[in-house]
């Protein structure tokens, strides 16, 4: 993997606190393990709320999984006024998302000015393996000097 520098020292608060604002990420009880320049790495429980009618994680669940781990390795890159904005991202399911937690790995392959590239993967943990169960891409724009927590309060009424 190449190694990134980040444009901003203090990058692993902005982008921790960044992803404490995700309410869903608090009701799938998500939690950030990693942050690294140019690297995020996630860790998801699996827990009833996660599952779909066959008892397998919801595709819906791996989907925000994967986005979200890709557009918070986008952001470490970011500087300390930007945020960071999904353009599009493509995930391939390859197998059922069965086990006891997931772990999800964001990594930034092409870090532009105002356009980043990342890869996605997500594995399922289950007695003691893991599996690769997606795959995906993801491009994130660069918000420049446009602060997310500033435009969460504003529109949410949070601070």
């Amino acid at each position: 993997m190449k190694t990134f520098k980040a444009r901003d020292a203090a990058f692993e608060a902005r982008v921790r606190d960044s992803f404490s604002r995700g309410a869903i990420l608090r009701v799938l009880e998500t939690e950030m393990t990693r942050c690294e320049p140019g690297f995020v790495e996630l860790r998801q429980p699996v827990t009833p709320v996660t599952l779909q009618h066959h008892g397998y994680v919801h595709g819906g669940v791996i989907s925000t999984l994967m986005d979200i781990v890709g557009g918070h390795a986008a952001q470490t890159l970011m500087g300390a006024e930007d945020s960071v904005l999904t353009v599009e991202f493509k995930i391939n399911l390859l197998a059922p998302g069965d086990g006891d937690s997931l772990r999800a790995e964001g990594h930034v392959i092409r870090p532009g000015r105002n356009i980043t590239v990342c890869r996605m993967d997500l594995y399922a943990m289950k007695d003691g393996t893991e599996t690769l169960i997606c795959i995906g891409q993801g491009t994130y724009m660069r918000m420049a000097g446009v602060s997310d927590a500033k435009m969460f309060a504003e529109r949410t009424g949070e601070g």
